[in-house]
């Protein structure tokens, strides 16, 4: 029951298991799922030309999504959808795990889901829930797995354990005033796609040189250059926002090319500081979420 523009072209990456994922993604976190404010938020990206949306059990707003794409009027397979499985369900074993991604499913009123991730890397916890994802992704339930928030260590645990399948996916925390070339690198090496989380830092980093003079030399705003960034490391880029413009904006990226001087600049933007910060966070959060 609501009208929706085709897409613009849709830049898009090929995962380690030969399936497609585009690259500009709407982000649900902390998107209200009552009052109907994530089923509008959401058609107004469906509307702005997002396909890819992602979500997690810990939002709250799987159903909302859900309500959503079917008001859309689009097919099923027109989108890719993302959700992760929390803390909760690990901590409490494989067929919690296994629960928690029903309810998903059934929230999300889907048959299946494109992509399915670790949200955290419990501790004692997170192969085990792995393994059982390996079995949902065998059942056709989940088209490709993966891991959110890990580091090189978790990884190297993860793989030691005997995992069939390499995730397809680490989604962490990327952007120009948080990145890691190193372990973005070390993922890549694997074959390990990396979605970035936070693409455009919530916007608290626009007026921190040198995005404001990059978007004033390329007529753009500070959000197309850190997203035109990623684009151009070839990044998933997870956004959101709540206006319909800035939506439009911030999928209006693939007119813009950094040359190798600007991304450099922005490549050397986050301190060593800013980097011990999101390390010793991760830490935490693993093990206190």
């Amino acid at each position: 029951d609501d009208p929706v523009m085709l897409s613009p072209a849709e830049p898009s990456l090929t995962l380690n298991d030969g399936r497609t994922i585009p690259q500009l993604a709407f982000g649900l976190y902390k998107v209200r799922p009552d009052d109907g404010e994530c089923e509008r938020v959401v058609l107004d990206a469906i509307r702005a030309g997002y396909r890819h949306f992602d979500t997690a059990s810990f939002y709250g707003n799987e159903a909302a999504l859900g309500r959503a794409l079917k008001r859309s009027g689009l097919p099923r397979e027109e989108y890719f959808v993302c959700t992760k499985v929390w803390n909760d369900a690990q901590r409490a074993g494989r067929g919690a795990v296994r629960n928690s991604f029903e309810r998903s499913l059934a929230d999300l009123d889907c048959l299946y889901v494109d992509l399915f991730l670790v949200h955290w890397p419990v501790p004692d916890c997170h192969v085990h829930t792995y393994k059982e994802m390996e079995l949902l992704q065998k059942e056709g339930k989940v088209k490709s797995i993966g891991i959110s928030n890990y580091s090189e260590e978790d990884y190297n645990e993860l793989v030691a354990s005997g995992i069939e399948t390499i995730p397809a996916v680490n989604q962490m925390e990327v952007s120009p005033v948080m990145y890691r070339p190193e372990t973005i690198r070390f993922f890549e090496d694997r074959g390990v796609r990396i979605s970035a989380s936070k693409a455009v830092h919530r916007g608290e980093s626009f007026g921190r040189e040198p995005i404001p003079a990059l978007a004033t030399k390329h007529s753009a705003t500070p959000a197309q250059i850190m997203l035109r960034w990623g684009l151009q490391k070839g990044l998933i880029l997870v956004t959101k926002t709540s206006s319909l413009e800035r939506m439009q904006e911030n999928r209006n990226v693939l007119g813009i090319s950094l040359g190798c001087a600007d991304i450099a600049i922005l490549d050397g933007m986050t301190t060593e500081k800013e980097v011990k910060d999101r390390k010793d966070l991760e830490a935490k959060r693993k093990t206190q979420l």
